[in-house]
Formats: structure tokens, C-alpha cells, sequence
């Protein structure tokens, strides 16, 4: 029963507020990269260095935001101010109202045309078209079937470049089935990971942001290693299929550190010392940044090769749906285990995440063989054209709206 005096809904609501918030800045750094273009007038303007430039300015906020958190805002911070939590709330306010105030001034800067076409609007209309032509079909002989189903397109609207569109989008179906696993252990370092280091020795000497950043660099870093290191340097199945191989790895060395933690707990009997440090942690963030960037960089250029041009200016949302359903996954997977096995306590050494995580090792083991079945079978010889500039560095700039 609802309880108006229960906090718990405001902090709902809160988290709700933030993932609201949050889902803009993929538009926030296309409107960067567009301004950059407007404003670069120079001779050897072209896609590739406004890209730069705009990537460049984006990752300036960035991590100059992670850096001041980590040096004076949060709690533990290195800085040695060690503000309050109520401290770094106010803080983080403060800061959100300026910026908005900041955008609110310059909103009338950057102007963007009326939509065109929406994709997921293309997707449902081509498709409520074929569920009616199923229902159909047994009313109608074939002659009479296909001129039907071509007024019926020509009167919704639907064109060949539509019908096109979506078998594009069908195509990559199959593949984003497995990257749906990518999520689910890619949103266990920013929990379980971070309630193990609550109980590590050294907890209280730095704050548990620096992990994140530690998780980002890796990301970043892996991508230059690996195409300074790799002779198949465009085969974005196997990057992605070296990605899935470091969640595994991730997964293990998470497993171990849990279960000889937990059996020292047992044996010391102290809930909330032990001897093992918090540094074990250090591995498993850099592991799972390597992840994230190898399996993202790949599937992004994948989807590329294999989406139709109408929408390859979408392949960030499109993967971004891919991973949202992955971290939603996670959250069932955890209720039926808790329900069901009671896997879960109120603390993480009342948690069997031994456990939990050596089911990830097994789901991440085994989606990665149908992983290596489904590339070999389904985009078998379908890697981009290394030669081709295209491939690189692209604008992201948008099919359905331009610059006004």
C-alpha cells in the first residue's frame, strides 16, 4: 500500500528524473558536432575533422565533470575536502541549474528542420502492413493478394525504400539477440561491483568513482591497443567476439574475488573487516571497460555495413535500445533468482553473489559460442571495405532534419 511518509518513492521518482535526463545526451553531442560544423568556415572543412572536433569538445566536459568529482565533490574525495552527501547533492544542483540556464540562452543559436520520417515509425507501419496480409491471405488467390497488398501499400504510405528499411533492421535481429548479454554484465559493475568495494579493506581512502573512470579509460585505451596489436584490424566480428570473451573474464575474476572474501568472512567472523584489498577490484573494472569498448566499436561498425543507408545515422539509438533491454533483463533475471532461490540478502555477505556471478560466467560462456554460430552463419563475408574512407570516421549528421 502506498505510503506518502515512505521515501522510497520520492527516490524512485528521482532515478526516473535522472535516466530522463540522462537520455539526452546522445542529442546533446549531435547539436555539439553540428555547431562545430557550422562554425569550422575553413577551406579543408569536411565530416571527418568535424567529427573530431565535436567528440573533442564533448569528451572536455566529460572529464573535467569526473575529475572534479573524484578531486573535491564526492565523499572520500582525494582533494581532502570530503564534503557531506547532502554536500555534494547541493553541489550537483546548483551545477545542473546553471547548465540549463546556460542551454535555455543559447537554445535560439541552433536550429533544426521539421521531421521527415521517423524509423520506428517506418518499422511498425511496414509491419502492421504484413500482419494484414497474413490475416488475408487465405481470403484471396495470388493475383488478387498482390495487387491488394499493393494498393494497401500505396495507401498507407509505404514505399520500397520503406520494405527495404525494415529487412535492413531484421537483418541485425539476430546479432543483437547476443549483444543482449553485453548489458546484463556491463550493469553489474555499477552495482554488485561497487557494493563489494563497500566491504574491501580501503574503502574509505578513495571514492568509488575512480572506478568508473578507470572503466572509461579502459574502454578508450583498448581500441588503440587493439588496432595497434591486431593484424585483422577490420574484422569487427572477431573485435566484438574478443569483447564477449572479456565479460567472461570479468565475470571469473569477480566470481573468485567473491568467493574467497565471503569464506574469509566466515571464517574471521566480521561482517565488515577483511584483509583482502580493495585494489582486487581494479582488474575486473578494466576488464569490463575493455568490454564495453571493443563490443560497442563493433557492433557499431557492423551495424553500419549492414543497415540501409536511410537509417545508419540511427545505429547509436538502435544499439542503445539493444542495451537498455539487456540492463531490464538483468533486472528480472535478479527478482526471479531472489524470489525463487533467495539469492539476495540486505548486504552483500548475506548475498550469494558467488553465485550470481558464476551463473554470469555460464550465460556469458554460452552466448558467446551462439555468438561465433550466428556470425559465421548470418554475416558471413559482410565486413566493411577497409579501403573505403567512408568507414571511418563519420558526421553523424541526421537524414531526417538539417540545419536551418
Amino acid at each position: 500500500m502506498f505510503n506518502l511518509y515512505d521515501v522510497t518513492w520520492l527516490i524512485v521518482i528521482a532515478i526516473v528524473l535522472l535516466a530522463l535526463g540522462k537520455s539526452g545526451d546522445t542529442i546533446l553531442e549531435y547539436v555539439l558536432t553540428d555547431l562545430v560544423d557550422e562554425v569550422d568556415t575553413s577551406g579543408n572543412r569536411n565530416k571527418k575533422r568535424s567529427l573530431e572536433r565535436g567528440v573533442i569538445w564533448w569528451q572536455i566536459p566529460y572529464a573535467s565533470g569526473a575529475i572534479v568529482a573524484i578531486l573535491w565533490v564526492s565523499p572520500f574525495a582525494f582533494g581532502g575536502v570530503h564534503p557531506t552527501w547532502k554536500t555534494t547533492f547541493l553541489i550537483c544542483i546548483i551545477s545542473m541549474i546553471a547548465s540549463l540556464i546556460i542551454f535555455c540562452i543559447g537554445h535560439d543559436v541552433y536550429h533544426r528542420c521539421e521531421l521527415t520520417k521517423r524509423p520506428v515509425e517506418i518499422f511498425f507501419r511496414v509491419f502492421g502492413a504484413k500482419l494484414q496480409k497474413l490475416f488475408k491471405c487465405s481470403m484471396n488467390t495470388p493475383a488478387q493478394e498482390s495487387s491488394s497488398e499493393t494498393r494497401r501499400q500505396e495507401n498507407d504510405g509505404i514505399t520500397q525504400d520503406d520494405i527495404r528499411v525494415v529487412r535492413s533492421l531484421l537483418r541485425m535481429f539476430p546479432m543483437w539477440g547476443t549483444l543482449i548479454v553485453v548489458p546484463l554484465t556491463s550493469a553489474v559493475g555499477s552495482t554488485f561491483y561497487i557494493e563489494q568495494f563497500s566491504y574491501l579493506r580501503g574503502n574509505d581512502k578513495i571514492p568509488a568513482q575512480m572506478f568508473d573512470m578507470i572503466q572509461d579509460l579502459s574502454g578508450f585505451a583498448i581500441l588503440i591497443l587493439y588496432s595497434r596489436l591486431t593484424c585483422v584490424r577490420q574484422n569487427e566480428k572477431l573485435k566484438i567476439g574478443v569483447g564477449m570473451l572479456c565479460s567472461i573474464i570479468s565475470c571469473v575474476f569477480a566470481w573468485i574475488l567473491e568467493f574467497y572474501r565471503l569464506k574469509e568472512v566466515r571464517e574471521v567472523g566480521d561482517d565488515e573487516n577483511t584483509s583482502t584489498s580493495f585494489l582486487w577490484l581494479v582488474s575486473q573494472f578494466c576488464i569490463l571497460g575493455f568490454m564495453e569498448g571493443l563490443t560497442e566499436e563493433g557492433s557499431l561498425r557492423v551495424f553500419k555495413s549492414q543497415i540501409d543507408e536511410l537509417i545508419k545515422s540511427y545505429r547509436e539509438e538502435y544499439m542503445e535500445v539493444v542495451m537498455c533491454l539487456g540492463k531490464l533483463v538483468n533486472i528480472f533475471l535478479i527478482l526471479i533468482l531472489d524470489s525463487q532461490l533467495r539469492w539476495f540478502g540486505d548486504d552483500v555477505n548475506n548475498t550469494h553473489l558467488d553465485r550470481y556471478y558464476l551463473l554470469l560466467v555460464c550465460l556469458c560462456s554460452v552466448n558467446f559460442v551462439i555468438y561465433c554460430c550466428i556470425a559465421k552463419c548470418f554475416y558471413e563475408g559482410t565486413e566493411p571495405d577497409p579501403h573505403s574512407a567512408k568507414d571511418n570516421l563519420q558526421l553523424r549528421e541526421s537524414t531526417h532534419a538539417t540545419n536551418g
